[in-house]
């Protein structure tokens, strides 16, 4: 994992080649990287969704999970940590530690994972690795140290040298300080205390449970463009990092896990893409037990399914089929429909456990959608459903309130992402544009309404005359309809019509199309024909004279109102607690620190309208570092000049019309 442009898939592509996945080291450059086969990926030169590569070799069997830089796509980064033993986080020497790696590297550590820095752009002209150790050692916690160093920052880097390997370095008194941290051998630690050293014997056996448990994050050294130090990268993780069987770390049913080959079978979807030849394909750890080609397995839920096929991955398109797969190994089959995204599955018969997943960043950005052609109309709904499935950081709604459909996923990059991946595999193509604001409507005093309906073309007229009285209702009653006809003035088979009619124009609306929301109707008096009146007489002047009294009743848009929680490095709060109160209206409920008072977390309540765009403008205001999420909240009162403004272009738009 890393930010954008760090050099993480040159590295995986790099030691997917050492470890022969590969005969050629794909690039991203020359678009031949082995994960980036996306047509979007390649166009952008970006990592843009999950891919898996294995590798056996020496006996041994290498999981690499290629995780997208940019935070637009956090949903695939933290379904690959979940899905993983130890995070690789890989951080360039031209940018240092960014605002979105240091969440990634937080998010890994709350899951429990041993994390491991791989530092790149060594040879830049203007890298500085000693001072990117220190800038780590200070943001990230003196658990930092370097293990492998390069002999020289800049263009005259050349090779990698292994603190453990000198005696008396600074480097290697540190590791060994943070080893002992972890350490619970007595005779070791006064061994350690006593004498200060440890014998290479006594180090190596102690670092794998140390980077495990978190007491030490090695920072290694590579260039792999060109493949210097990539080698030393690889054989640091096949003696040190954590595997499935040196630090179980999945919990089922409360209690962790230990991956048995003979136990029940248990695994876990953590990605599913739909393959237009194959269709949907399913990638899923191996947590206990065995799975072999041809299983039929379930959710507990859903009916059992036989697998289509069963597959180790090597990268982002290409995948090679085997017979079984065991506890710890990571596996891809298909032509399973009824499992999906972030769900457990077992054996036909078999009884279901609780896996607990990592929690998905909630959509913040929405666009309404329109099909361009009645074909794309016809099949946009499938197509949607199959994106939804692979993504569960997209959602798709049907808007009960303004009748749109709405895409909502984390950005607006996300967004074009799925909506070229829509085009392209499904043939479906659609135009977008900002979603409509359900506002809602209600009054802020009493009044009274009446209408009379007459009307007469020959033989049988119609005629109805209701008079009414509206009142403000307690917030969340919606529209309550009280009788308080006397003396038979309307027919009592008459007064369902009224609030029938009354009901049908709240639900349509009066100022701006948006639902009528908390009055209290009396229905007083009114009139009737013993030949002319009718249900459908008495509907319409129900209808009408509640106009008539909510337009008299000082009417008020009530507009949705978000809780929003925003991200920031310390250094921008300021301008961005500025921005929300005084150019969005918004309220700041709290402001606090985490990460070391690295990052400032600001809870605010905001308008909706004032936040459709705001993905875009956090972005500018924290060259891209900053995040956040939101959850509907509440509806307000409208400021009086806005709700003029909402009320002018409403109009505006129904003379269009």
């Amino acid at each position: 994992m890393g930010h954008p442009s760090s050099g993480k898939t040159t590295l995986v592509d790099a030691l997917a080649f050492e470890l022969g996945a590969t005969n050629r080291k794909g690039s991203v450059a020359d678009k031949t990287s082995i994960c980036d086969t996306e047509p979007e990926e390649q166009a952008k030169g970006h990592t843009l969704q999950l891919s898996v590569v294995h590798a056996n070799k020496d006996g041994k069997a290498w999981n690499l999970i290629d995780t997208p830089g940019y935070p637009d796509f956090m949903a695939e980064a933290l379904s690959g940590m979940h899905a993983s033993d130890c995070a690789v986080a890989v951080v360039s020497c031209a940018s240092g530690l960014t605002f979105n790696l240091r969440k990634k590297l937080e998010a890994a550590e709350k899951m429990g994972l041993g994390r491991i820095l791989v530092v790149t752009h060594v040879d830049g002209d203007n890298a500085d690795f000693d001072g990117l150790v220190e800038e780590l050692r200070e943001k990230i916690g003196h658990t930092c140290v370097p293990l492998d160093v390069p002999d020289q920052s800049g263009p005259g880097f050349s090779r990698v040298r292994c603190v453990l390997d000198e005696e008396v370095a600074d480097w290697r008194t540190r590791v060994m300080d943070r080893v002992m941290d972890n350490c619970d051998d007595e005779e070791l630690m006064l061994s350690y205390m006593e004498g200060g050293t440890l014998t290479r014997a006594q180090l190596d056996a102690q670092m794998p449970p140390a980077i495990a448990k978190g007491t030490l994050i090695p920072i290694l050294c590579c260039n792999p463009d060109s493949g210097l130090g990539v080698k030393d990268v690889l054989e640091f993780l096949e003696e040190f990092a954590p595997t499935p069987v040196s630090n179980p770390r999945f919990e089922v049913d409360g209690k962790v896990v230990i991956p048995d080959d003979e136990g029940g079978l248990l695994g876990m979807v953590f990605g599913v893409r739909s393959d237009p030849h194959v269709g949907r394909i399913c990638t899923a750890r191996v947590l206990r037990g065995t799975i072999h080609s041809g299983a039929v397995i379930a959710n507990g839920e859903a009916k059992a399914e036989k697998i289509g096929g069963l597959f180790a991955l090597i990268g982002g398109k290409d995948r090679v089929a085997v017979e079984s797969a065991r506890a710890g190994d990571i596996v891809a089959f298909t032509k399973v429909e009824h499992v999906g995204h972030h769900e457990v599955f077992a054996l036909e018969g078999d009884p279901m456990h609780e896996v607990v997943f990592p929690k998905m960043p909630r959509p913040s950005v929405s666009a309404a959608v329109t099909p361009k052609t009645i074909k794309d109309e016809q099949k946009i709904g499938e197509a949607l459903r199959k994106l939804e499935t692979e993504d569960p950081s997209f959602v798709t709604t049907h808007d009960a309130l303004t009748h749109e459909l709405v895409i909502s996923g984390m950005s607006e990059l996300h967004l074009q992402v799925l909506e070229a991946r829509l085009e392209r595999r499904y043939g479906v193509q659609i135009e977008t544009r900002l979603p409509r604001i359900a506002y809602q409507e209600t009054i802020s005093k009493s009044a009274e309404g009446h209408f009379r309906h007459r009307k007469q073309s020959g033989g049988r007229g119609q005629f109805a005359e209701v008079s009414l009285r509206v009142k403000p209702a307690v917030p969340g009653s919606g529209i309550v309809f009280v009788d308080k006809v006397v003396g038979g003035a309307i027919p009592r088979n008459f007064i369902p019509a009224v609030e029938k009619g009354i009901r049908e124009v709240c639900e349509i609306g009066i100022l701006t199309q948006s639902r009528v929301v908390d009055v209290e109707v009396e229905l007083c008096d009114g009139k009737f024909h013993a030949v002319d009146s009718d249900e459908a007489s008495f509907r319409r002047a129900g209808a009408r004279a509640f106009r008539d009294g909510f337009e008299k009743a000082s009417p008020v848009l009530l507009e949705p109102i978000l809780k929003v929680e925003i991200h920031v490095p310390a250094n921008d709060a300021g301008v961005i607690f500025a921005d929300i109160t005084s150019q969005r209206r918004g309220h700041v409920v709290d402001q606090t620190s985490e990460d070391d008072g690295h990052t400032t977390v600001i809870e605010a309540t905001v308008p909706l309208a004032c936040m459709q765009t705001y993905q875009r403008d956090l972005k500018s205001q924290t060259a891209g570092e900053g995040t956040y999420s939101v959850e509907p909240l509440d509806y307000s009162a409208m400021p009086k000049g806005e709700q003029t403004r909402i009320l002018a272009a409403a109009t505006l738009e129904h003379d269009d019309d």
